[in-house]
């Protein structure tokens, strides 16, 4: 039972429990491919948490809050949709760094927008593109690095994308966490970041 026990420990969810992922599905998103999109990341090593994007203000504070226990690293709002050609647009929250401890849930993806410029640039250089700030719903209360990406993709082109995609993400995991606390699920401090 003992060797049971340490088995279960070592087993490989415990190796990847610091790579978890938070992806969020928004727009209209085939089922087939936002499934080819989960088993992609699971296949990959990462833990991953799925939510459907929000449509009101309600909502996404209750989404907010499920997705800030998640403890992940970091999250995708992916819309994927089939086209005629691949492409993509990656975005982040234009929120600015707020500068007081007590935040309103708007100014509260200021708070990682290093990161999550940093996170969306890994991701936009591997489709030869630039990452983009905009207002987004979607990251409304989300206190962990988060990017907004819409893939355009050819009925045989998703692994393609997939790959392309997933090289983004893990050149920015091997740069490491500035904040180990995320590592470890816990939330940012803002007095003392930079």
């Amino acid at each position: 039972m003992i060797v049971s026990i340490l088995f279960s420990l070592l087993s490989p969810v415990c190796i990847f429990a610091a790579d978890r992922i938070v992806l969020c599905r928004a727009g209209q998103t085939d089922d087939t491919m936002w499934n080819d999109a989960k088993k992609y990341f699971t296949g990959k090593g990462f833990s991953i948490g799925t939510y459907d994007a929000p449509r009101s203000i309600e909502k996404q504070i209750e989404t907010a809050n499920k997705i800030n226990r998640e403890k992940a690293r970091f999250m995708l709002v992916l819309e994927i949709v089939t086209s005629d050609r691949s492409d993509v647009f990656v975005a982040m929250s234009d929120a600015k760094k707020p500068g007081d401890l007590i935040m309103n849930a708007d100014e509260v993806p200021g708070a990682h927008a290093t990161r999550s410029e940093e996170l969306g640039s890994s991701i936009a250089a591997h489709f030869q593109r630039k990452v983009k700030s905009a207002p987004l719903f979607m990251f409304l209360g989300i206190d962990m690095p988060a990017v907004f990406v819409r893939l355009n993709v050819t009925k045989d082109g998703s692994a393609e994308a997939f790959d392309k995609l997933y090289d983004g993400v893990l050149n920015f995991t091997k740069r490491g966490s500035k904040d180990e606390r995320e590592f470890k699920g816990g939330r940012r401090n803002p007095a003392t970041e930079d």
